[in-house]
């Protein structure tokens, strides 16, 4: 009877737990929605370190809301909504707030070339040049390993590539966009070992934040394109049967169309292709289209026609992979290949789009 009794009160107590956390989880929603809407107005405001924390608040507070969305609060979310939650307070109340970003108690330092970056760039004047985007790739970087921690790289790549394209903006605004000027120094900083003790549970705070000594460039200098740049992406993809441009396809065109207004001299060649499948005269028209469609983009960014060369292969030089949808969507592509042999370029396949 007492084993009976006690299966019966477990039961019953089940729906009451569930209850309680769903009243948890709703109200700290709430919160968060009451903090995003009390940080605004520092978004607004011209000092650029008070918009920097603001910044800061608000994608804590998006790391925690994401959660929401999940019907779940995780230790790293409840300390993300915390981070906002003390950032908001402090502003209101006009205290002193930290240009560190702490790493959450779930999470650990991963990346430690864009964490140089990070500090290397608040010496190099983005606080006031471009704080916003600081904020996000500093938070980012937290959240991407913070998800790496939880389930995985599959589940952080894509926090981490946000991070890199926030890097990214932050350099071109202090005009630091070519990354040969933002070398860092590996060996000279801790290891990871050594900020991140046994793994995912915070940093050790002896070597947080990374002592980085970068000395402040003439920001109204061009840089010289003296060697490889490893950041020029120089691929988008298509899906099949389509000349269209999706979003992350057009994020790697903007990128390039910077890097191309800096460097006016540079001519290239856009290389279109497609997969396997049709006739060779339908899949050299379709190639030809895809190269139109990113000729047009480039142009509209202020590329000049002039620059610009093309040749359409069809379905040559196919991709391979082991999956065959992946190898048709990396197949259907256009190249940007430059005539400057100083210019370095890399693949990216954030933009696949492969059939079911």
């Amino acid at each position: 009877m007492r084993l009976k009794s006690m299966l019966l009160l477990s039961a019953c107590l089940y729906p009451i737990c569930h209850s309680v956390q769903a009243q948890t989880l709703q109200s700290s929603a709430v919160e968060a929605e009451v903090l995003s809407q009390q940080l605004q107005p520092y978004q607004q405001v011209s000092d650029a370190q008070t918009r920097y924390q603001a910044s800061k608040a608000q994608i804590w507070l998006s790391y925690a809301k994401n959660e929401f969305l999940e019907r779940s609060l995780t230790t790293a979310g409840r300390e993300a909504l915390a981070q906002g939650h003390q950032i908001a307070e402090k502003l209101a109340q006009k205290q002193p707030l930290s240009l560190t970003t702490p790493i959450l108690t779930v999470s650990q330092v991963m990346r430690r070339d864009l964490w140089w970056q990070v500090e290397y760039f608040k010496q190099s004047g983005a606080l006031e040049k471009a704080p916003e985007q600081l904020a996000h790739a500093e938070v980012m970087l937290v959240w991407a390993a913070a998800e790496y921690c939880e389930l995985g790289w599959r589940h952080a790549r894509e926090h981490f590539d946000a991070a890199e394209q926030a890097l990214y903006q932050v350099a071109v605004a202090t005009r630091q966009d070519h990354i040969d000027t933002v070398k860092w120094d590996g060996q000279a900083l801790p290891s990871l070992k050594q900020l991140n003790g046994p793994g995912c549970q915070g940093v050790n705070v002896d070597y947080w934040p990374l002592k980085v000594s970068a000395p402040i460039q003439d920001q109204t200098s061009k840089p010289a394109l003296t060697e490889p740049d490893p950041k020029i992406e120089n691929v988008v993809h298509f899906a099949v049967d389509r000349a269209d441009l999706n979003a992350e396809a057009k994020a790697v065109l903007d990128h390039l169309s910077t890097f191309l207004l800096e460097y006016p001299d540079i001519q290239m060649t856009l290389v279109g292709y497609t997969d396997l499948r049709a006739s060779d005269a339908y899949n050299l028209k379709l190639s030809q289209r895809r190269i139109q469609t990113v000729r047009d983009y480039l142009v509209v960014q202020g590329v000049s026609a002039a620059r610009i060369s093309e040749k359409a292969k069809g379905k040559q030089d196919w991709v391979a992979d082991p999956q065959q949808n992946i190898a048709h969507a990396k197949s259907r592509r256009v190249v940007i290949e430059f005539d400057d042999a100083e210019v370095h370029v890399q693949p990216q396949w954030r933009d696949l789009q492969p059939e079911p």
